[in-house]
């Protein structure tokens, strides 16, 4: 079978197609930094840690090509509501088995992403409101991996969600910047997706 049969077969196939955007989320959430470090041409040194990226993932904004950050967290947040979309569509009858949470999970957090691209992290009218709501990112994604995987998966889904909180501590005790603690937490955020979709 050539390559485009391959292709129109598995897209024809539900199944096949939520375990392809499963695994396109997860390599989104990763790639994430390294799009926007490979992006970036500012070369102010203030702007930069050693390694050669930023403080944090938002503070990419401020960057020559802002348009990279927008477009890679607005991929991000669309792939999160499209996959909430396809949970939706789930309640049809050709129904593929998933957690009937995951429309509303799914696109909380989608939507929330959204709005951290809208506000600006160094904006003293936005910066709490930013803060919070990529807490809630953060947080929110813990909280499902803990509590909405497959039972097989509990105590690795269980660990990666204590993971995703425990990157952020480092950065409390101020041992790195921001940048690494989010970074290492949409890693985890990205093998939770290859785990749902091995399913």
């Amino acid at each position: 079978m050539s390559f485009t049969q391959t292709l129109k077969t598995k897209l024809r196939d539900p199944l096949a197609t939520f375990k392809g955007l499963e695994r396109t989320i997860a390599a989104v959430c990763i790639l994430i930094p390294v799009v926007l470090r490979l992006t970036d041409t500012n070369n102010n040194p203030l702007c930069h840690d050693h390694s050669g990226f930023r403080f944090s993932i938002s503070d990419y904004v401020y960057m020559p090509a802002a348009y990279m950050f927008g477009m890679m967290l607005c991929i991000a947040a669309m792939l999160f509501i499209f996959n909430g979309a396809v949970y939706f569509r789930n309640e049809e009858p050709h129904k593929l088995n998933l957690n009937p949470n995951g429309k509303w999970y799914n696109l909380v957090l989608g939507i929330t992403l959204l709005i951290i691209i809208i506000l600006p992290c160094k904006d003293p009218r936005y910066a709490i409101l930013h803060d919070i709501f990529a807490g809630i990112f953060f947080l929110g994604n813990a909280f499902v991996i803990a509590f909405f995987h497959q039972p097989k998966n509990r105590t690795l889904s269980i660990t990666l969600a204590a993971l995703t909180v425990a990157a952020m501590i480092p950065w409390l005790l101020g041992v790195y910047h921001l940048f690494y603690g989010e970074w290492l937490s949409l890693i985890v955020i990205g093998i939770h997706f290859i785990l749902e979709a091995r399913r």
